[in-house]
């Protein structure tokens, strides 16, 4: 079944539905690139509300200095990065350090900067020679950037295959759920995070 068939089922499927409620807003606007990354190293895989929204918070409140990359690399000469992740393991703390590492030697140091260098595919696979880092949270990157996208994780793929509509791949799935915000005329990262929201009612929130 083409793409555009597979979405046009997809958005039957929801306007179908009488207890999907699509989100109007994401808070998502951090302004500040130490929350940002934290966010996306932190959040796979981990019940989000408890685990990664309060470190979020923490560090946007007690370190305004790290919102650019400049400000983030002199607060990390006085703290380790598992102090400034609230964090004990090593492989998240890592992670955060190669990309840290990895945005200096790219020259990025704010937000804008980000957005800009994640529009050049080139740049991406830059990114996914990170250690942890995989299509999903580059996309994730997208969201946090206010780049219009969705990040397929395991309940999107679940609600893909509630909505009866089989995917080979991660991309196939992605250009699904992207096509059909199109149709319905909403920004793609609100009817993945739509989605996301739906499909944990009643489960434990883990973030994608």
């Amino acid at each position: 079944m083409p793409i555009e068939n597979k979405a046009s089922k997809l958005v039957e499927f929801i306007r179908g539905l009488t207890d999907f409620v699509v989100v109007t807003e994401i808070d998502v606007n951090y302004h500040h690139i130490g929350a940002m990354i934290a966010d996306a190293v932190l959040q796979a895989n981990m019940r989000y509300e408890t685990h990664v929204r309060p470190r979020i918070k923490r560090i946007r409140r007690i370190f305004p200095k790290a919102a650019t990359i400049s400000g983030l690399k002199k607060l990390l000469l006085e703290k380790t990065v598992n102090d400034f992740l609230d964090w004990r393991g090593m492989d998240r703390a890592k992670r955060f350090q190669d990309i840290v590492d990895l945005f200096t030697s790219e020259d990025i140091d704010s937000e804008e900067d980000l957005k800009s260098w994640l529009t050049n595919d080139r740049n991406l696979s830059k990114l996914a020679m990170i250690e942890g880092i995989g299509p999903k949270t580059i996309d994730y990157f997208k969201i946090l950037t206010d780049i219009q996208t969705c990040a397929i994780d395991r309940r999107l793929l679940d609600f893909l295959k509630k909505a009866d509509i089989e995917v080979s791949s991660y991309d196939e799935a992605k250009l699904i759920i992207n096509l059909a915000a199109d149709m319905m005329e909403i920004p793609r990262a609100h009817l993945d995070h739509s989605i996301w929201v739906y499909m944990g009612k009643g489960a434990a929130t883990i973030c994608k």
